[in-house]
């Protein structure tokens, strides 16, 4: 009995055997160093489906042009629609990122603000046309995952656009409109406004581009009887 009871005592007072520290190199944890090669496959994916297309891609060109090997692909996404949904999200986010900033110092009237909300999206892409085959074109033909985010862009700002509408006029001084449907309707003609000035090379300046995309919201205040 005396010998049971020492053992326990002597189990007892033993520590708990601490975990092992995680190992870092240069000062980096693991999952630090996988998220900077995730960042850097997301920018190898910029450079491959920006100028060949998602289709014509490899997860081998991608690996290339971020400096990784394959092994590090696939540590982090599992197919090349994968990658494209996460570098498709990043896009947006820096968009969005952009766009609110502009807003913060816009005048705030409705047209004062929709002017560098516009100005913002056609520098995202002119500044980087990778960008706009990225997020105008192939978006459309990925998979269905892909499409659901994309469509979830353009209600973001669409949402942001009725309420910019719905300033400008009034909804009973335009009676039978629909200033919400006329928003979605808004959005789809600025990207495709933005689709074509980015195939012809963006040869327009890019004032006449904005003041294009200006033009329907300027009638519209006019249908109202308003000063455009």
């Amino acid at each position: 009995m005396i010998h049971v009871n020492i053992g326990i005592t002597m189990k007892s007072a033993l520590p708990d055997t601490p975990p092992s520290p995680k190992r870092r190199y240069g000062g980096v944890l693991p999952e630090e160093r996988q998220r900077l090669r995730r960042a850097k496959l997301i920018e190898g994916a910029i450079e491959v489906f920006g100028t060949k297309g998602f289709h014509a891609a490899t997860v081998r060109e991608v690996c290339v042009a971020a400096h990784l090997t394959e092994r590090y692909f696939y540590e982090s996404f599992k197919t090349l629609p994968q990658l494209f949904l996460a570098t498709y999200a990043d896009l947006r986010e820096q968009l969005m990122a952009l766009t609110l900033a502009a807003l913060k110092k816009a005048e705030p009237t409705p047209l004062g603000m929709l002017e560098p909300a516009i100005r913002v999206f056609l520098e995202f892409i002119r500044d980087d046309p990778r960008r706009g085959r990225i997020m105008l074109v192939d978006s459309l033909g990925v998979n269905d995952e892909v499409a659901a985010l994309s469509g979830a862009t353009a209600r973001d700002y669409s949402t942001m656009l009725r309420h910019y509408l719905h300033l400008l006029v009034p909804e009973p001084q335009v009676g039978d409109v629909n200033l919400d449907l006329l928003a979605d309707g808004m959005i789809g003609l600025n990207v495709l406004l933005a689709a074509r000035w980015m195939h012809d090379g963006f040869a327009e300046p890019i004032d006449k581009v904005v003041q294009t995309n200006l033009l329907p919201y300027q009638g519209l205040m006019s249908l109202a009887g308003k000063p455009a």
